[in-house]
Parts: C-alpha cells; structure tokens; sequence
C-alpha cells in the first residue's frame, strides 16, 4: 500500500489540473487521514515560491522529465490543490483505499496518450485507465472528469470519487465526525492534515512521528493515544506559521502529550544549539497549550530562517 501510496501521490503531481466539483467535495465519507495542499496559494507567495524556485532548478533527466515533457505539463504552474485520503477497505481489515485528487489546468489527450504509451489501459467504457501493476501491489488507476480535475488512487477509490462527483460530491464535509474538528485548524493554511488515530492505525504503513531519536519515539507512542491529530503550515508571507493538535477526553493522555512535546522542543534546541544556533530562539517561541479536550503546539519560522534552511538542503 505505501509504494501505492507514493506512486498516486507523485503522478497527481505530474499530471494535475482539476476543479468543476473541486477536489475537498469529493473526500470519501470514510476517509481516515486526509491531506491538503493549496500550491496556488504557495506560487503567489514570495516564501513558498522558494520551494519552487528550487524546485525548477533540479533536473530529473529520467522517466519523469519525459514524461511532463510529452503530456505538455509543468507541475509547478499547472497544480492549483492536491487532496490526499485513505479510507479504510473493509470494516476491519487492514488495507486501504487511496485517493488523490487535484485541480489545476491540463491537456488530457495528450495526458492519456503519454500513460496509455507507458503500458496503462483504458476500461471497457473508458471512463478511466488502469495503471500497470509492476511491482505487485494494488492496481491503481487515473480518471480525467475534464480538463480541470485529476483523480489517481486504487480502482475502488477512483470509482467511488467518479460516481460521487456524478451525484455532487460526498457528505465528509457536513457528516464526518473526523470533518467536525476541522474547525480547530487555521482557516487560511497553505496546507495541512487530520487523522483519526485510532482507525489509521489498522492500516499498515499507517501515519506515524519518525523513531529515529528519543524524542521522536517518545511523541510517536504519546501521539497514538489520542483520538484524533492534525497538523497545518500557513504562509503568511513574512513567515511560516505552524500548528498542531492531538484531540482525547482522558486528562492523563493530554497531560503525558503535553509532557513530551514539552520535551520534544527542549531536545531539538539541544540538537541544534551548536550547527544552527539561529533556530534556538525559534523553537523557543513555540507554545504548548493544552485545553479539555485537546493539546496544542504552535510557532512560526521568520521567512529569512525558512529560506536558508531549504537553501541548505538543495546545495
């Protein structure tokens, strides 16, 4: 499912251009992690525009450079949002369907001719194609509704969007109870995601914090006994400003999650007091709430820090 995952992710970036029922009105009722990235907004912004910038200067000299060149795209000018969701194929198992779809500008005959050449093949009434299944995981497949929307997933995921979009999108939005708790995320993010814990983590190669240091393992047990987790990054222009929360009713959980993200951020000015000492008083200016309900981290990076880290890492 992870490789599935991947490949749907990056061909939706490749291929995008979407929007007569926009992407967010066709999350699948279900869903239990949903991810949105708003890339117009990203383009028009002096911050975010870096990441671009960078992104253009990279060549990838393989398939995917022939491929954008024989679909005519240009995936930092064609993308407008990205949603990514998971929903859980049976009740109880532990596979799911994926979904992704984007809104953008495309030309979908050359589109489909670039992955029908690429081994993909079209259904008895072509409403969409099947991707080549070479590494033995599920079959994926992509749907152009027209040449404003793009939907890349599992063949079930894609079916039920299509038939969705037919019928005016689903109900995630005013049905869902993992929908209720988008109000707690920032209105105006460039980007962000909410899981429900407790069913995503059926899933193997479920969503989880990198174990690769001692805090990072400590937040990832703390993290999966809450109910539901969200995160968002907002580009304001002059700064990135980020948030998260985790959601449970048990005192005991907050406070351990309070406890650790505390510990967290105390771990990471250590890491870097003496490589980036710059990012020291950065992290000091992060806050850590915890309400009823829920426990809340918050902060922002100044756009000159954001612009010489992601410097750093593309030399």
């Amino acid at each position: 499912m992870k490789k599935l995952l991947l490949t749907c992710a990056a061909l939706a970036l490749a291929i995008s251009a979407f929007a007569k029922n926009d992407a967010l009105s066709l999350i699948p009722n279900d869903a239990v992690t949903v991810g949105v990235v708003r890339l117009a907004d990203m383009r028009s912004s002096p911050l975010s525009s870096t990441l671009f910038q960078q992104t253009d200067q990279v060549s990838t000299n393989g398939d995917a450079e022939v491929f954008l060149r024989e679909a005519g795209l240009q995936p930092t000018r064609d993308i407008d949002v990205i949603m990514v969701a998971t929903s859980p194929r049976t009740t109880l198992g532990r596979e799911a369907e994926v979904l992704v779809a984007a809104e953008g500008r495309f030309d979908v005959d050359r589109l489909t001719k670039a992955l029908l050449s690429r081994g993909a093949t079209r259904t008895a009434n072509s409403v969409y194609l099947v991707l080549p299944n070479g590494d033995g995981d599920r079959i994926g497949a992509v749907a152009f509704p027209d040449s404003h929307l793009a939907l890349v997933g599992t063949v079930e995921a894609v079916k039920a969007a299509l038939d969705a979009r037919a019928h005016g999108g689903t109900t995630f939005m005013s049905a869902s109870g993992l929908a209720r708790d988008l109000a707690r995320i920032d209105p105006h993010a460039t980007a962000w995601a909410i899981v429900d814990v407790a069913r995503a983590q059926r899933f193997a190669d479920g969503p989880h914090v990198s174990n690769r240091t001692t805090s990072g393992a400590a937040l990832n047990s703390a993290l999966k006994t809450m109910t539901t987790v969200a995160l968002w990054a907002t580009d304001s222009g002059d700064a990135l400003k980020l948030g998260a929360f985790g959601i449970s009713r048990d005192p005991e959980t907050l406070q351990l999650v309070e406890d650790t993200l505390r510990g967290a951020l105390a771990a990471m000015r250590l890491a870097v007091q003496d490589k980036e000492p710059q990012l020291v008083s950065v992290l000091r200016k992060f806050n850590v709430a915890r309400s009823d309900d829920s426990v809340t981290i918050s902060g922002s990076v100044p756009a000159s820090t954001f612009r010489e880290y992601v410097g750093k890492q593309t030399r």
